[in-house]
């Protein structure tokens, strides 16, 4: 499966009304071909649904007279050194251990995955992601019902229950562009934590934490093993059981390493790869990715990037395009459903959101000082000077709770990793939000194999100093196809530089251009219009004397202030989702 969602009573005299299971059942959805195909499990008290685009060719569902369950991803069960069983096995397995109150099947996945296990007789509800808990899930805990599903999209469109705003969840969107911990812009709204699963049954409600980082073994510094040789097999490792026996896959190739190393991977296991790029020409990103291709000898395409759209950030229709355009048919290839990606290497093995004196100072246990460190480094924080100052006040506080909040909930023994766990089980847990959200429309999956939970588990048992600045990432590509390296690469600002001759004339991704800058100025002009046309909204909550000041500032002056919109933006955004209820005011 490729979404599911439902709606589960929470009282025996309770039913759910047909006009709860329409709307649900229209909303799960936008694509046309999925208007005939969504399936559908109903007994009393219990309504599921489910759409699969195709793409992972292996059925998502299992079903018993006892039990019926559904899973979206894979998640590459692995009972011991022998390869994954297929996606069907997995869930059964998954749905027959959860069923029995076992989690040695959720121990033993590896994938990116969430699912919903229902046994019937009980009425016992179950829901479950991986164990980063990329794959999300979300719940609506109202008094009579819970209402679930995998895009918080179809939960946000449903007409007959009023949301309510969480201004926690939007005050860290306005500063991280996701919430912490299991929060979501509204109220009672939930996306289920990494490594969790949630049991309903009645009015009850059994959250677990079956698989918990900050309990892996850590820092094994005595270890006779070559870290970087380990890392590496279990990386490749982790490409095998993806691949399946594939002899032919897409990819993107970008002029970084991440999307590299896993190009590198495939053909070093003599997969033909088919590659796309959609840097801009003239790039680094561009020319690098290229170089790299010709080296490794991909199928390589530069794709043009379709409108910006926040619901399709991947530019996965213009993939689609591409794929089913005569260019492509001429190859005689297959045509791919599934394209491999490197979302996930930065963070999960390349920390670049972290530096020495972070580290130091979460050493030392001064977490004031690291705190500080942290979104100093990484130019974090909140813009609030747009806002009423009541307001203001209220999200910084709100955001500074859910920050310390997060951090304690982090408990290790050697501290220098907390902040590596906050990124990993926040900013790369909600790292393929819009991928997920609106995979309905973009009908393309993911392979993420720098997300294999094994892989994030060596990396936590090694001292962090060494993989500050790419340092451990550089030898770790070592071991991969000469290759790999012997082509110029776009290196991250601050990290250990690329050695080899650069391009002349290329620009570089983390330099804005002047046209950039003028393009930013002029679309937030153009938003703040849409802002103060909604008077209810700009008289509650925008500090009017500052905002017609930022106009001038933005119309006349050189410097860019567009980040001054972020919190407002975010804060309309999602009041602009709940208003029309007519019930809710912040």
């Amino acid at each position: 499966m490729t979404i599911f969602a439902g709606i589960l009573t929470r009282h025996k005299d309770k039913t759910i009304p047909g006009s709860f299971t329409n709307e649900l059942r229209a909303l799960i959805s936008r694509h046309p071909d999925d208007k005939n195909t969504v399936i559908e499990f109903i007994d009393n008290g219990i309504y599921l649904a489910k759409v699969d685009i195709g793409a992972l060719k292996q059925p998502g569902s299992f079903s018993t007279k006892e039990l019926t369950a559904f899973v979206a991803g894979d998640p590459l069960y692995q009972a011991g050194p022998s390869m994954p069983g297929s996606r069907a096995e997995s869930l059964q397995n998954l749905a027959l251990d959860l069923a029995a109150g076992k989690l040695d099947t959720l121990h033993a996945c590896r994938g990116t995955y969430c699912a919903v296990i229902y046994e019937h007789a009980e009425g016992r509800l179950h829901l479950v992601t991986d164990k980063l808990g990329v794959r999300p899930v979300y719940y609506w805990v109202l008094p009579d019902f819970i209402i679930f599903s995998t895009a918080l999209r179809i939960l946000e469109a449903l007409s007959f229950q009023v949301k309510s705003l969480n201004l926690q969840g939007i005050a860290e969107i306005a500063c991280f562009n996701y919430p912490l911990s299991d929060r979501t812009p509204y109220e009672n709204i939930f996306s289920l934590y990494a490594g969790e699963t949630v049991c309903f049954t009645g009015e009850k409600i059994n959250r677990q934490r079956y698989w918990q980082w900050d309990k892996q073994p850590m820092n094994a510094e005595n270890s006779s093993i070559n870290s970087a040789e380990h890392l590496h097999a279990t990386f490749i490792d982790s490409v095998k059981i993806r691949l399946q026996g594939q002899k032919t896959v897409a990819a993107f190739l970008s002029g970084g390493l991440d999307s590299r190393a896993i190009v590198g991977a495939l053909k070093n296991l003599d997969v033909e790869v088919v590659t796309s790029n959609f840097a801009p020409a003239g790039s680094q990103d561009q020319a690098f990715g290229q170089l790299a291709a010709d080296k490794l000898g991909t199928h390589h395409t530069h794709l043009q990037k379709g409108k910006q759209d926040e619901r399709d950030p991947y530019h996965k229709l213009s993939v689609n395009k591409w794929i089913n355009s005569e260019n492509y048919a001429a190859r005689n290839l297959p045509k791919p459903h599934v394209i491999w990606s490197g979302d996930g290497g930065s963070v999960g093995l390349g920390h670049v959101y972290l530096n020495p004196d972070i580290i130091q100072a979460s050493r030392k246990k001064d977490m004031e000082k690291a705190k500080k460190e942290f979104f100093a480094y990484n130019n974090w924080g909140i813009s609030t000077k747009l806002l009423k100052p009541k307001i203001a006040l209220t999200l910084i506080n709100l955001l500074n709770e859910g920050i310390q909040s997060e951090l304690d909930s982090i408990h290790l023994g050697d501290p220098s990793r907390i902040f590596y766990l906050f990124l990993m089980l926040n900013d790369q847990r909600r790292h393929m939000f819009n991928h997920f959200e609106n995979i309905d429309l973009g009908r393309v999956e993911f392979e993420l194999p720098f997300f294999d939970s094994n892989f994030i588990a060596e990396i936590i048992k090694l001292p962090i100093d060494p993989f500050l600045h790419h340092v451990s990432y550089m030898e770790w590509l070592s071991y991969f196809p000469k290759a790999v390296l012997e082509v110029p690469w776009q290196a991250y600002p601050g990290h250990i530089p690329c050695p080899l001759p650069q391009l002349e004339g290329l620009t570089y991704q983390w330099n804005s251009s002047t046209e950039e800058t003028r393009q930013n100025k002029l679309h937030a002009l153009k938003y703040v219009k849409e802002l103060c046309r909604n008077s209810t909204f700009s008289h509650q909550y925008l500090n009017l004397f500052y905002l017609r000041l930022w106009i001038i500032l933005m119309r006349f002056g050189q410097s860019d202030r567009s980040y001054l919109l972020q919190t407002p933006r975010i804060l309309y955004r999602y009041w602009s989702k709940v208003v029309p209820n007519n019930k809710n005011r912040i």
